[in-house]
């Protein structure tokens, strides 16, 4: 017997459907008829025990799943063909209320299903960063809160206090460390004024074709947005115990050192794909220039590892932008010239301009970010311990140290998205994860100043204790 409703087979004394509580033929019920009727009492009571028994079997349907409209029709349970083709712009999808339990499937707008399949996707990739990353989820994080007070007037007197931190004086005690998300407004100020001094040297060049604006040109073309960027990384560094003298000098000396290291590694080839080759290479030539420069067990937050690493970026990123930009402003002044074009160095600073914009744009998604995770991972490992070989085989931060070579892999990766794709999916990933690492030096400091407060009150304690040297109940005589 199959419901006239939703098709479903059901048993020949069954009066209702089991999947959609439809009343049945009958049947089945004109044969049972007969012979409950010789017996009035025995049928009734027959009668009142085949109802619990039959309501027993029906499988009552599942409730909607969230965000299926009403308006969704109800299909068949697992296992069974829907009786129709889905309604027009509809599709079929599985839904389960409980792991184990019975199966249902809807009939779902077909926009409302791909939007689901693209939440559930993302989700699980988002996982499986945090998994690879040894993160966290975000908690109580937004990007309009953290950067509230950029636009905020702040006056000079603050700027100054701001900027006079990381000495022996200077660093503010545990204590009063901030261990919420930080809010960051002076790299903003930075960005501007290279921005207008910039657009103030090209504007002159343009009117009066110097060659001798070019250079200074060039520098704070290349200079502007990575520096902006390491400083957002100084403020996000709230233990406030690194000077800008220190990152100043790590600024410089990295920026060398990793770029004569790439060089070097460079000239020993590993991979035949040039995107795989930059992306081992100059993680690996900038990690362990952090690590060779800043060996002091002096810093041992993770949040100094990031800021390390982000400063060592940041010097590469200006250095490499510069030497792309000269590169393109000699291509342009010849190509200028082959045309018989009697503009050449203008030709040349143009095509220069295009591609110091183009850089700066991206810089924020890639070499500063990229060396601030490797730094920040390998410090959640080394801490306040000396360094050691071991660490770097520890899985916690090869793990996370994959997540850089495989960004920077991609960011050259010879088939390229268009509009950007690649610099846009390699940039929110790597920033997603740059964010879940200062979500845990911020909870590494929480920690120690729990620690800390937890010694305080232990001595304390034993201060107050009779004997101990301590304070004395008002009154009280010492015994001789």
């Amino acid at each position: 017997m199959f419901c006239p409703s939703c098709g479903t087979e059901s048993l020949p004394d069954h009066k209702f459907c089991k999947h959609c509580g439809a009343t049945l033929a009958v049947a089945g019920d004109a044969q049972g008829a007969a012979p409950m009727a010789g017996n009035g009492a025995q049928a009734a009571s027959v009668q009142s025990f085949a109802m619990p028994v039959a309501v027993a079997v029906q499988a009552p349907p599942l409730p909607p799943p969230p965000g299926v409209t009403a308006a969704a029709s109800m299909g068949p349970p697992m296992g069974a063909m829907p009786p129709q083709a889905p309604p027009p712009g509809m599709v079929p999808m599985v839904y389960q209320a409980y792991p184990g339990g019975p199966q249902q499937v809807y009939y779902v707008p077909v926009a409302q299903a791909h939007a689901r399949a693209q939440k559930h996707f993302l989700e699980g990739l988002e996982s499986r960063i945090r998994k690879l990353a040894s993160t966290d989820q975000l908690e109580g994080f937004s990007l309009g809160q953290m950067f509230s007070e950029t636009f905020k007037r702040h006056g000079s007197d603050a700027v100054e206090d701001y900027v006079m931190v990381g000495a022996a004086k200077t660093s503010p005690p545990i204590d009063v460390v901030e261990t919420g998300w930080p809010k960051p407004w002076m790299f903003f100020r930075l960005l501007a004024t290279f921005v207008a001094a910039y657009i103030i040297l090209a504007l002159a060049f343009n009117y009066t074709s110097n060659e001798k604006l070019v250079p200074g040109i060039m520098l704070l073309g290349a200079f502007a947005v990575p520096l902006a960027t390491l400083v957002l990384f100084f403020e996000m560094n709230t233990p406030r115990n690194v000077s800008v003298l220190a990152v100043a000098k790590l600024f410089l000396l990295g920026a060398v050192v990793s770029l004569c290291m790439a060089l070097l590694g460079y000239a020993v080839p590993i991979f035949d794909v040039s995107s795989m080759e930059a992306g081992i290479v100059e993680e690996c030539a900038k990690l362990l220039t952090v690590i060779l420069v800043m060996r002091s067990v002096r810093y041992k937050y993770q949040l100094n590892g990031i800021l390390f690493g982000a400063t060592v970026g940041a010097g590469f990123a200006c250095f490499e932008t510069m030497g792309y930009a000269f590169d393109v402003l000699m291509q342009g002044m010849q190509q200028a010239a082959q045309a018989g074009s009697q503009q050449v160095m203008a030709a040349g600073v143009s095509a220069m301009l295009g591609n110091l914009l183009l850089r700066g744009i991206e810089s924020p998604l890639g070499h500063v970010a990229w060396t601030a995770i490797a730094a920040g991972a390998f410090w959640r490992v080394k801490q306040d311990r000396p360094m050691s070989p071991a660490m770097l085989v520890d899985g916690r931060f090869l793990r996370a140290f994959i997540i850089p070579v495989s960004m920077h892999a991609l960011w050259d990766c010879p088939w390229q998205l268009p509009f950007s794709g690649n610099q846009i999916i390699t940039g929110l990933i790597t920033w997603y994860v740059v964010f879940g690492l200062v979500q845990q030096g911020l909870r590494q400091v929480k920690e120690e100043q729990k620690t800390h407060l937890e010694s305080t009150l232990a001595h304390v304690e034993a201060a107050m204790l009779p004997g101990a040297g301590g304070m004395q109940p008002a009154g009280a005589v010492p015994v001789a």
